[in-house]
């Protein structure tokens, strides 16, 4: 039997409120409903079930006994006993999901006065080009100690506003700029924000995604992923936009073949010597409208400039 701890987590994360990810796999943290302790003291373990508050002491040997403790709803104990049964036994999980916020994320949204608060608001809002709507509509945030100290967080979430990945990017000049979860990427980038009824543009990161402002879903990288591609088919999507950078066009011409291939209407969103979030909203709209439905004439086409 295979344990979805992605699954476990969201009916934790519902209780007890919003997790934190250690590096080893599988643990979590929470605030401890039982001393009430201003940082996340209480260790959860979704393999063994174990849970134990470092402040007061407060443990146990199964989920189920932390929900019962802690006066939880009868459907999340239901749940959880569903998920794991009566019987301890050895089992298997899927965990490639899991992943919560760096220890120290501090919302950019709330004002701070101290250097790394507004270093790293200047740097959104002027570097990044990000208005205050989108600080607050992706829950843009920051770490001021930490291993993503001095970076820029900008998280996506999954269909159930669960955190299925997120980007660092340094707000200094830092040796390091970029740090990304140890976590697989073969999710859906902000999938919380999509409908898939309507258009959907695909882009490299995050913040050519925030850029283009609507139904825009980040690859955090230059190809599409299983996931992504699967979700694409299966919610039939009429209409697709491929706006990867100049440097990803022969990736982009291997999309365009897969999926004219599955009869959805795919154009190539064209920005040269640019990308999205570098082009800005109304450069990338005007792109997106000349880009045009692309046939099998026009992939030979683009495929001999690439011999």
């Amino acid at each position: 039997m295979t344990i979805n701890l992605l699954e476990v987590k969201y009916v934790l994360d519902n209780h007890l409120g919003s997790s934190l990810h250690h590096q080893k796999e599988g643990e979590i943290s929470y605030f401890c409903p039982f001393c009430s302790h201003y940082k996340r003291k209480l260790q959860v373990n979704l393999h063994t079930q174990k849970w134990h508050c470092w402040v007061c002491n407060s443990k146990g040997q199964t989920l189920k006994s932390l929900l019962k403790k802690s006066n939880a709803p009868a459907q999340s104990y239901s749940k959880i006993k569903e998920i794991y049964g009566d019987v301890t036994t050895k089992r298997e999980y899927n965990s490639k999901d899991l992943v919560g916020l760096p220890e120290h994320y501090k919302p950019l949204w709330i004002s701070q006065n101290t250097p790394d608060y507004k270093n790293a608001l200047h740097y959104a809002l002027n570097t990044r080009k990000l208005t205050p709507m989108d600080i607050l509509r992706y829950q843009v945030g920051y770490c001021e100690q930490g291993p993503y100290a001095g970076m820029l967080i900008v998280p996506s979430f999954n269909k159930s506003n669960m955190i299925n990945y997120y980007v660092g990017r340094s707000y200094y000049n830092a040796t390091i700029a970029h740090k990304n979860p140890p976590v697989s990427k073969d999710i859906i980038g902000f999938e919380s924000q999509i409908n898939w009824k309507e258009p959907i543009t695909i882009v490299e990161g995050v913040y050519d995604a925030i850029a283009t402002k609507r139904n825009a879903i980040p690859l955090f990288g230059k190809i599409i992923l299983r996931t992504l591609r699967n979700k694409i088919l299966t919610e039939g999507v009429e209409r697709l936009y491929l706006a990867l950078d100049k440097d990803a066009f022969k990736d982009s011409i291997k999309e365009v073949e897969y999926f004219l291939n599955n009869n959805i209407d795919v154009r190539l969103v064209q920005l040269p010597g640019k990308d999205p979030s570098e082009a800005g909203y109304r450069t990338m709209m005007e792109a997106m409208d000349k880009a045009k439905k692309m046939d099998f004439f026009d992939l030979v086409k683009y495929k001999m400039t690439l011999w």
